[in-house]
């Protein structure tokens, strides 16, 4: 079930501001799982503050919902829960790549004349008839890439590769249609890059590591849900707190935001490039004096 942008003919806590209230940044929370050398076990905790409808849960005319899905392996499934939490466990075997979690609270029994005191003023006065599935809540999309590499994520280099073009192109050019962002080179620059590129990292990173970031941030919201490796990677990175405020969508209509957040996901490459400028000068310089 895709809850992303869903029309419903009630109103629906979760879905833009029919019900408050609004659900807040900590509505969902998934740790990293706990693995084993045969699983992957998800804790996932809900949190609403809407007393009608908690008022249901309890009552046992609604219950708490997780949908987990695998478009890879095609994994579909769906946990049933009395409380706002679940331990999801899944075999390795079972899933690869990007596992998608949907949560939601849907009707158990047939409810009548559903009304709610915290219904948006546009609601007020109206009553719903509700069919057990019925949704009553739905919460923030969450995800799990199991190729990314998590003790890597701050490097550039887990989700960017550069590369020989297979194509004969005469221009570098950024791929992003692979797991991995790919900076494609034509043949005779590569093969300089191969000879050079590691003692010069620094002037790599500000410049077309840099570049192809930007490039990457720019078309985020559009391979947000594609379970690419580098699109998973960067989402993840923007769930933590210091990165939170850059939203996929705002980034692609606002460069200024683009060139802040690619410094501060590279740790002010301009900085290093300087400093490792420097201490190539440093040395030419006593090599000149001795």
């Amino acid at each position: 079930m895709k809850f992303n942008n869903i029309s419903l003919p009630y109103p629906v806590l979760g879905n833009n501001d029919d019900v408050y209230p609004l659900l807040g940044s900590d509505s969902i929370k998934m740790a990293d799982p706990v693995k084993t050398a045969t699983e992957y076990v998800f804790h996932v905790e809900l949190v609403q503050r809407n007393k009608n409808i908690a008022d249901l849960v309890i009552s046992g005319k609604a219950e708490y919902a997780c949908e987990i899905t695998c478009n890879t392996t095609f994994l579909r499934r769906c946990i049933h829960s009395d409380l706002p939490c679940f331990d999801i466990h899944l075999s390795r075997k079972e899933v690869n790549g990007r596992i998608n979690f949907n949560c939601f609270i849907a009707v158990k029994e047939v409810i009548c004349n559903y009304s709610n005191e915290d219904f948006n003023e546009d609601y007020h006065g109206f009553s719903f008839d509700l069919e057990p599935g019925d949704l009553l809540a739905v919460f923030p999309s969450s995800f799990y890439n199991t190729n990314i590499k998590f003790d890597k994520l701050f490097a550039a280099g887990s989700f960017m590769q550069i590369v020989e073009a297979a194509n004969g192109i005469e221009k570098t050019w950024f791929n992003l249609d692979e797991d991995k962002i790919l900076i494609e080179m034509p043949h005779e620059l590569f093969e300089k890059y191969i000879q050079i590129g590691n003692a010069f990292s620094e002037v790599i990173h500000s410049s077309i590591v840099h570049n192809a970031l930007v490039y990457a941030l720019c078309n985020l919201a559009d391979y947000a849900e594609s379970g690419k490796v580098w699109a998973d990677s960067l989402m993840q990175r923007l769930q933590e707190p210091q990165f939170q405020q850059y939203d996929p969508d705002t980034l692609k209509n606002d460069m200024t935001m683009v060139y802040r957040l690619a410094d501060l996901l590279l740790q002010d490459p301009y900085k290093r490039l300087f400093d490792s400028l420097e201490r190539i000068n440093d040395s030419i310089n006593g090599e000149v004096e001795d």
